[in-house]
């Protein structure tokens, strides 16, 4: 009696605690393209992360008391290069902010530095993906001597239904299955 006690409050100690699970949040970079019909700013970008936050790793909550873990720099990074790649006829990543004053980066116009702020959420007590996720892409541009030009900003939202991830758990298809039979 002892044991079923100790395995029933451990089972209920798992479902009520959460962990974090990792999780990436990169677009689809073959997705990114140019508009045939636009052709780029004539300047050349530098962008800058700071190597601190490049490595911040971000958690939000996910399903059933669980979180996610993931590093929203790192995992945007290569889409943002090829945004602004497709806006700008030049883009060169920047080791710090006053490198664009250094010699051989003087046709550097506009420095851009990115600003993201993620949330996450899900209403469901049982699966950790979460259900609903927002992501704002803010842009600090400013010129080569620090003046702002403009500060930017999109947000977009997204939302999940069951059925779209749970192929995600091999297990719970198999298990679907027989309940159905």
């Amino acid at each position: 009696m002892r044991t079923i006690s100790l395995v029933v409050l451990l089972t209920v100690m798992a479902m009520i605690s959460g962990c974090a699970h990792p999780l990436a949040i990169g677009p689809d970079i073959a997705k990114i393209e140019r508009n045939s019909s636009a052709q780029p700013i004539g300047k050349s970008v530098g962008y800058y992360i700071d190597p601190l936050v490049r490595e911040k790793a971000v958690t939000t909550p996910g399903g059933g008391g669980d979180s996610v873990t993931y590093f929203p720099y790192q995992d945007i990074e290569t889409a943002f290069y090829k945004m602004l790649s497709n806006v700008f006829q030049n883009v060169t990543l920047l080791k710090s902010l006053n490198e664009s004053t250094t010699p051989g980066k003087e046709l550097i116009a506009y420095i851009i530095t990115p600003e993201i702020t993620t949330n996450s959420s899900s209403t469901s007590p049982f699966t950790w993906p979460p259900t609903k996720f927002s992501f704002t892409l803010a842009c600090s541009i400013t010129d080569r001597a620090g003046k702002n030009v403009a500060r930017p900003s999109v947000t977009g939202e997204g939302q999940a239904e069951f059925e779209e991830f749970k192929a995600d758990f091999p297990f719970l298809e198999n298990v679907q299955r027989k309940m159905h039979c």
